[in-house]
């Protein structure tokens, strides 16, 4: 008898301690006040499931005993603003390196033109081929790339393959699957490898960067993970709409600079010194900012917020994920009272139950103020890009608090015209593929959305 209450005793008082200690992390790491309240409720409804939760995904920054930097970008021959645009002065001011002008730049929004240029990448790339994805399926797609890479390695060609360990898990749990790839040459590394935990992990900290770099000088990135799911030689097999950009010039130093101190955090190396940048022969203009836990401050945050305040005359996000926090609600009600064109565009059906939930409320409100919300009907929407104005974002950053605030992420500010009309010539494309959004009628999704919205940073 005296034992079950003494274990009942000891459990109740471990988990106030854990409770304890809950709040009191929250309050040293200044917490929003949405992710407070949505943690809070959390820990007071289900506090044995919150609290190891919490400390399992509640860490936003890497704590300095495990983080791979905080470190900062590398100017190429430039030490201020190239263009004065007010973006790439803030950038600039949290330490992002400002714009180049000698790119080129190109847009592949096809399954089978990702494809082709992947592959002809591989093929050709004469020193070096560096890859960096959120999510590896070695399906019937992807292995003939992944074996010519293993090819390219006998020939001498120095091949790198950085994989996130939960967003390739069955890789990762399986490595005997890669074996063709290492006895070939090819260098393998996992990001996170969550097996390690506590050591040095946090299982919430994700690397959905994609970075495809060949000779140190090209770089293919956007939404598309190495999968039949999104690039093929056939479009009929894929699962997702999404685009891929190709960038030459001085912006793939950066790039560069970001796989770098992605595989040396991973491997546990040190970080390899960047060669100069390669000057190119281009004239697109665009600045490269990384985004997550190893960056100082919020800079990419603080650009997209500073563009939805300052557009004078259109805003479009193009994402497959809503979640916004009530900082940019705000900016967006803002936007639109001041006579904005707001366009949201999200899929009809993401991959993602949870996010197409989480989403419901803050479109009805979007909605209700005057923005205009369109589904996109077709392949499942994964593509992220935006346009305000004169300037056009792409790269991996989804419109949600994960992407925006927890995972690592990669960002490329277009500011020369031409780029800004490519992009917004895909997205006219787009949006003759999508229907009018609809809010929800019934009470009680109604309810079910305005539920999810309380817990969203959570989510």
């Amino acid at each position: 008898m005296w034992q079950e209450l003494l274990t009942g005793t000891v459990v109740s008082v471990v988990g106030e301690v854990l409770i304890v200690l809950a709040f009191l992390h929250m309050l040293s790491v200044r917490r929003s006040p949405g992710s407070m309240i949505a943690w809070t409720l959390a820990i007071f409804l289900l506090p044995w499931v919150a609290v190891p939760l919490y400390f399992l995904f509640g860490h936003r920054k890497l704590v300095k005993r495990y983080q791979k930097l905080q470190f900062t970008l590398h100017p190429a021959g430039v030490e201020k603003p190239l263009c004065d645009h007010p973006i790439e002065r803030l950038l600039f001011a949290n330490a992002i390196p400002p714009a180049t002008s000698d790119n080129a730049f190109a847009l592949y929004d096809t399954p089978q033109s990702a494809y082709d240029a992947m592959r002809y990448h591989i093929a050709t790339a004469r020193q070096s081929i560096d890859i960096c994805t959120y999510e590896l399926i070695l399906d019937a797609t992807i292995r003939p790339l992944l074996e010519a890479l293993a090819q390219r390695a006998r020939e001498g060609v120095r091949v790198r393959l950085l994989l996130d360990s939960i967003g390739a898990a069955r890789l990762y749990f399986f490595p005997s699957r890669l074996r063709f790839l290492e006895e070939a040459g090819v260098q393998i590394a996992w990001f996170m490898p969550f097996l390690h935990l506590p050591t040095r992990n946090f299982v919430n900290l994700r690397n959905h960067r994609k970075l495809y770099l060949f000779d140190e000088g090209v770089v293919l990135t956007g939404g598309m993970n190495l999968s039949g799911e999104y690039m093929g030689p056939d479009a009929s097999y894929c699962t997702y709409d999404d685009i891929l950009c190709r960038i030459e010039g001085s912006a793939a130093s950066f790039h560069r600079q970001i796989f770098e101190a992605d595989w040396a955090f991973a491997t546990g190396r040190k970080n390899a010194e960047t060669p100069p940048a390669r000057e190119g022969e281009g004239q697109a203009c665009l600045q490269v900012a990384p985004s997550g836990p190893d960056t100082p401050s919020d800079g990419v945050v603080e650009a997209l917020l500073s563009a939805i305040c300052t557009a004078r005359r259109r805003i479009l996000i193009v994402t497959p994920y809503f979640v916004p926090n009530e900082e940019f609600m705000r900016a967006f009600a803002i936007a639109l009272h001041r006579g904005v064109e707001v366009t949201v565009v999200v899929p009809e059906r993401s991959d993602h139950l949870v996010s197409d939930l989480g989403r419901g409320s803050y479109l009805r409100e979007l909605h209700a103020r005057g923005a205009r919300v369109l589904l996109y009907r077709g392949r499942v929407l994964h593509a992220k890009a935006m346009l305000f104005d004169d300037l056009a974002v792409v790269g991996t950053v989804n419109f949600d608090n994960r992407s925006l605030f927890y995972n690592f992420e990669v960002v490329n500010f277009l500011y020369s015209e031409p780029e800004v009309a490519t992009v917004e010539a895909w997205s006219a494309k787009l949006l003759g593929h999508c229907v009018a959004y609809r809010p929800a009628e019934h009470p009680f999704q109604t309810r079910v959305e305005n539920f999810m919205r309380m817990v969203a940073p959570l989510v």
